[in-house]
């Protein structure tokens, strides 16, 4: 069985925009070499995954996510089993205010969720759309 785990965090400070794409890219790259399913978003100064795979791969995984010192203030939305993947892979994006808004993109996001059960689709969705600049 699969396990999916939901979190929020706050960048640090001192991470310039280079940085931050450096982080989107090597994790979409790491997660997927490694069957890592899911979605990093980077936003006003936040980021936001969603994580899935195999329960122990995605457990040592959120551990070296909760020590990594460019962020904190990380927030679980939920860890749970999962019944079917719901991404095919790992994207990561980069949001800004400044860039034009894709909602093709943004119903990308939403149509990945609908395999999880409705209240954690509604809590996903939710962060997707506070997220976004829609």
């Amino acid at each position: 069985m699969r396990y999916a785990i939901v979190y929020v965090s706050t960048a640090s400070q001192d991470l310039n925009k280079k940085e931050i794409e450096g982080i989107l890219n090597y994790s979409k790259e790491w997660n997927n070499d490694h069957g890592i399913t899911g979605l990093l978003l980077f936003s006003g100064g936040n980021f936001f995954q969603i994580v899935e795979g195999e329960k122990n791969k995605i457990s040592e995984l959120f551990r070296e996510i909760k020590s990594d010192d460019r962020h904190h203030n990380i927030m679980q939305i939920f860890g749970k089993d999962i019944h079917k993947e719901a991404y095919d892979g790992y994207d990561s994006d980069f949001v800004s205010e400044e860039a034009d808004y894709d909602p093709k993109k943004f119903q990308h996001y939403l149509n990945q969720i609908k395999v999880l059960e409705p209240s954690a689709q509604k809590a996903v969705e939710n962060i997707l759309k506070a997220f976004l600049p829609i």
